[in-house]
């Protein structure tokens, strides 16, 4: 028999009401796909124990054909992950104060969570609520730095020959990475990999080419054809949405804005081995040969415009940006094109001629 999402998700619930009755439990909730409204009906569900007492661990256990992985936690190691996560600096300079993985995983399953008892895990998602940008935030970092590691990996492998399928892999990871990176910066903070596709079709804007992004990562980019993906055709459009959720979505601005998802034919172009990450204090992109360099956000903005247009269509769209994005507005329109001139010297955008 055939369980139901909506169905496995009320014997989780029953599920959960039962174990906040063990000795020492003091919270319960629920968390996974199912929660915020992806997963099917083979998807499983998370439940999180925590109390005083409560000893770290994990379990199974099964309501029918249902299997409910049971986690536990104390309530001291709950609250010390929100703390540090509502705590995050996120500067490029962070080094050791860099908030660990666990911990943002851990905050957003309760941020998405559904509390079944409450003994305080209420007001921790309050917390984590009144701090949304930075959950956001943290999550966009998560899926820049795989990028990051992607496109190195990427780098390595396209001009080697004999690599041609590892480097197909690791252009589709890049590009679903960047689906992931995308979705966050919609603010659809989910962070299981295996529904990027129902995320962007609920979350991505109006104007996002879905079908492109779909042609690209299944089209094989080593086989013949009268019109062939280039796996250059993978690497750009990931930086794409990697660039615009780096400099639009990580500060909140609406990917609606974003003025176009395919790049033109015009002079000025991203150099397309770059990657991305933002920070508070500006964006660092990285060269495969791991040459790192900070930009204000205002010079990143320019940069991540620069995908195939003039300087005057960069200028038109920074004028567009104004009303919604602080970097834009701290732009004055003669100082487009002496950034643009800047980031052309730095070797971060390349001029082709007509």
């Amino acid at each position: 028999m055939v369980v139901t999402a909506p169905e496995r998700l009320a014997l989780a619930r029953e599920v959960a009401a039962r174990l906040a009755a063990r000795p020492g439990v003091t919270s319960v909730f629920l968390t996974g796909s199912m929660t915020v409204g992806l997963g099917n009906h083979t998807s499983d569900v998370d439940v999180y124990l925590v109390g005083p007492d409560v000893e770290a661990g994990r379990e199974q256990v099964f309501a029918g054909p249902v299997r409910i992985d049971v986690h536990r936690l104390s309530t001291r190691a709950l609250e010390q992950a929100v703390r540090r996560v509502v705590g995050a600096t996120l500067r490029s300079d962070d080094g050791a104060d860099v908030v660990a993985q666990r911990d943002v995983t851990i905050a957003l399953r309760l941020h998405l969570g559904e509390v079944v008892r409450d003994g305080g895990a209420d007001a921790l998602r309050e917390t984590l609520g009144g701090h949304a940008a930075t959950l956001r935030q943290l999550l966009i970092t998560r899926w820049l730095d795989l990028a990051h590691y992607g496109q190195e990996d990427l780098a390595g492998l396209v001009d080697e020959p004999g690599d041609g399928d590892s480097a197909v892999m690791t252009a589709r990871l890049l590009l679903r990475t960047a689906g992931k990176a995308l979705a966050a910066g919609c603010g659809d903070l989910f962070p299981g990999e295996k529904w990027v596709w129902r995320q962007l079709d609920r979350s991505a804007p109006a104007g996002f080419p879905h079908d492109h992004f779909r042609h690209l990562l299944r089209a094989d980019p080593l086989a013949a054809g009268p019109d062939p993906v280039r796996l250059a055709d993978l690497r750009g459009f990931a930086q794409t949405c990697l660039a615009a959720t780096a400099t639009l979505g990580w500060h909140g601005v609406p990917l609606a804005h974003q003025p176009r998802w395919r790049g033109g034919d015009g002079p000025l172009r991203r150099a397309p081995e770059l990657s991305v990450r933002a920070y508070r204090d500006g964006v660092v992109l990285t060269s495969p040969e791991s040459r790192r360099v900070r930009l204000s956000h205002e010079a990143a903005l320019v940069w991540a415009l620069c995908d195939g247009v003039d300087e005057s269509t960069v200028r038109h769209d920074v004028d567009l940006l104004r009303p919604v994005h602080a970097a834009a507005r701290r732009l004055a329109p003669e100082r487009v094109p002496v950034l643009a001139a800047e980031l052309h010297t730095a070797g971060l955008i390349h001029r082709v001629a007509a």
